[in-house]
C-alpha cells in the first residue's frame, strides 16, 4: 500500500479555519437548531462530524493553529465536542451570513496574528474517508500556496455518478501530471442533463468546499470583488455592530466565480457532503449505523 507523507513542514504560518455553519436545512428535522448537521453522530465511532473534522485536523496542525467560526447559539456544541479550544480561537457570528463573511472574518483575525497567514478552510460537516489521503490532498495545496502566493486554491474531487446536489469545477488539461490544475469556472448545482454532459466531458470535478490561501490575497479578493463584505469589516473594532449589514453570500458567489488565478488540487479520497438524506444513508450504511426512517427522511440514528 502507497504511503502518504501528509507532514506540514513548517505549521507556525498555516492555520485551519473550519466552518460550522447553518443548521443543515435539508436533513430538517434530523438536523435542528439545538444539534445541527455538524454535532449528528454518523460513524462506528459514535462522533459527531465537528469532532472527526477537528480530530483529522488535529493530525497535522497544534490546537493553537485551529479556528472554528460559528453561531453564537453553537458555541456550547463546539466546547463540549472540543473542550480544548482556545477561546481565542473561537470565532462567533451573532447572526449566521454564509460563507463569505465567515472566511473573511477568520482572514481578518488571522492576518492580525501573522502577516504570512496561510489558512486552510474546511466544512465542519462533511464525510472523509482514506484520511491519509486527504491530509495529504492539504498538503500538496498547502505547498503550491507556499510557492505561489498570490493564487487562490479549492479542492475537487472526480464526480462519481452525475450529481445534481453539488456545485462543480471546470479545470483546464485535466489529466497532466501534478493533479494541480488551473480553474476554468465554478458551476452552480445543474440538472441532470448537464451532470451527465460534466462527466462525459471528463475535464469537471466536484466542488468539495475546501480552498487554501492566504490570508492577504483573499482579503485582497474582496476588497476588488465583495466591497458590500470588506467595507463593513474594515475596522475589527466595529465588526460586531456592523456584522448584520453585511450580504448573506457563499464564498464561490461572491469570491471564487470572479476571481482570477485559482487553482484546483485532485483529491480522491471518500467524500459525502451529507446534503441530502440520501447521502446520509449512504454514510450510515458504509460505517453500520442503523437508523429510523419515515417518507425517506431519517428521523434517528441508532
Amino acid at each position: 500500500m502507497r504511503k502518504h507523507n501528509t507532514q506540514i513542514h513548517n505549521t507556525d504560518n498555516v492555520y485551519a479555519v473550519i466552518l460550522v455553519g447553518g443548521i443543515g436545512k435539508r436533513l430538517q428535522p434530523l438536523s435542528k437548531l439545538s444539534r445541527p448537521k455538524p454535532f449528528l453522530s454518523v460513524t462506528k465511532d459514535r462522533k459527531t462530524i465537528f469532532a472527526k473534522t477537528i480530530a483529522r485536523i488535529s493530525r497535522v496542525l497544534p490546537a493553537e493553529n485551529i479556528i472554528v467560526v460559528a453561531n453564537k447559539r453553537q458555541a456550547r456544541l463546539i466546547r463540549a465536542d472540543y473542550p480544548k479550544i482556545m477561546k481565542e480561537n473561537l470565532l462567533l457570528e451573532k447572526t449566521s451570513k454564509n460563507t463569505a463573511p465567515a472566511i473573511a472574518l477568520a482572514s481578518l483575525e488571522l492576518k492580525k496574528r501573522s502577516g504570512d497567514a496561510l489558512i486552510v478552510v474546511l466544512p465542519a460537516d462533511h464525510y472523509i474517508g482514506n484520511e491519509s489521503v486527504y491530509l495529504n490532498t492539504l498538503k500538496k495545496g498547502i505547498d503550491f500556496i507556499e510557492g505561489n502566493p498570490k493564487a487562490l486554491v479549492t479542492i475537487g474531487l472526480r464526480p462519481s455518478f452525475p450529481a445534481t446536489g453539488y456545485g462543480y469545477i471546470r479545470v483546464k488539461n485535466i489529466g497532466a501530471k501534478g493533479g494541480i490544475y488551473k480553474v476554468e469556472r465554478f458551476i452552480e448545482k445543474p440538472d441532470i442533463e448537464t451532470a451527465r454532459k460534466f462527466i462525459e466531458n471528463g475535464s469537471y470535478l466536484w466542488n468539495a468546499g475546501t480552498f487554501i490561501f492566504k490570508a492577504v490575497t483573499f482579503l485582497g479578493a474582496v476588497r476588488r470583488l465583495a466591497k458590500g463584505i470588506y467595507g463593513p469589516m474594515k475596522d475589527m473594532r466595529k465588526i460586531e455592530e456592523k456584522y448584520d449589514m453585511l450580504p448573506n453570500i457563499s464564498v464561490d458567489y461572491a469570491i471564487m466565480e470572479r476571481a482570477y488565478d485559482i487553482y484546483c488540487v485532485k483529491g480522491s479520497y471518500k467524500w459525502e457532503d451529507i446534503g441530502s438524506f440520501d447521502s446520509l444513508k449512504k454514510v450510515l450504511r458504509a460505517e453500520g449505523r442503523s437508523f429510523l426512517e419515515r417518507d425517506g427522511k431519517v428521523t434517528k440514528i441508532i
